[in-house]
């Protein structure tokens, strides 16, 4: 049976049908950007602001698991019938994912202040502390994917054709906005983000699996947030 029939968990659909699951899902992220303003507010820049926003996405984590728990298990169920060539994609993807936003970075005109940034210094936080920080960005992964690869793709990609490529686009714009913050408030610096989003998007459109593209951010993220910290530690411990 090949690649695509195997995986592939649910047709598109022909018209939107939309619960209150989907309107919770699109408020997770303002939720989110909202929690992190109240944060800064009340701590300033401080590690309490980065557990706070952690705590936060853990506990939607948790909620959104529950919630699409039946979807979730449906698409591992189609994931598990391709198990290796799907977990190589994966792995591939997750490389490709970091070239495509790299590339992009490099063809924006952008200045040095425009890197990701960081709220805390790592060499003055207890490492216990660093470690729960950094699941963050993988609580994340599944927030996002849901938001943006489910919700507001899936959901949502009726006919006719023009529609769908609006659509994508917009869907991609939005994801890297989202991550306006990263970038000390650089719009363009979103683009890389935007790059990033579109790539997620036609992955999911062409294994319309949810559990490829959540892999694919889930390792990226894991990579930089949990690799870093562990390489910080390693490098502290033999200095």
């Amino acid at each position: 049976m090949p690649f695509l029939q195997r995986v592939r968990a649910e047709p598109f659909p022909e018209k939107i049908a939309w619960g209150w699951k989907d309107t919770f899902a699109i408020c997770i992220i303002p939720l989110i950007i909202l929690n992190g303003f109240i944060l800064e507010k009340i701590f300033g820049i401080s590690i309490a602001v980065s557990l706070g926003d952690t705590i936060l996405r853990g506990v939607l984590f948790i909620l959104v698991c529950y919630l699409y728990k039946e979807m979730l298990l449906t698409h591992w169920q189609k994931y598990k019938q391709a198990f290796w060539r799907s977990s190589v994609l994966v792995v591939v993807g997750a490389i490709v994912l970091q070239v495509v936003i790299s590339l992009t970075r490099q063809l924006l005109p952008l200045g040095p202040s425009t890197q990701e940034k960081s709220l805390i210094d790592p060499e003055h936080i207890p490492f216990l502390s660093l470690l729960i920080i950094s699941l963050g960005p993988l609580f994340t992964a599944l927030l996002e994917d849901i938001v943006f690869r489910y919700t507001l793709l899936q959901k949502l990609f009726i006919q006719p054709w023009l529609w769908r490529i609006v659509l994508i686009i917009l869907n991609s714009i939005l994801f890297g906005l989202i991550h306006y913050h990263n970038f000390d408030g650089n719009l363009i610096a979103t683009i890389s983000f935007m790059s990033a989003g579109l790539f997620l998007n036609l992955i999911y459109l062409w294994t319309r699996n949810i559990w490829h593209v959540l892999l694919i951010h889930f390792l990226n993220n894991a990579v930089l947030s949990v690799g870093g910290i562990l390489l910080l530690k390693l490098v502290q411990t033999l200095t």
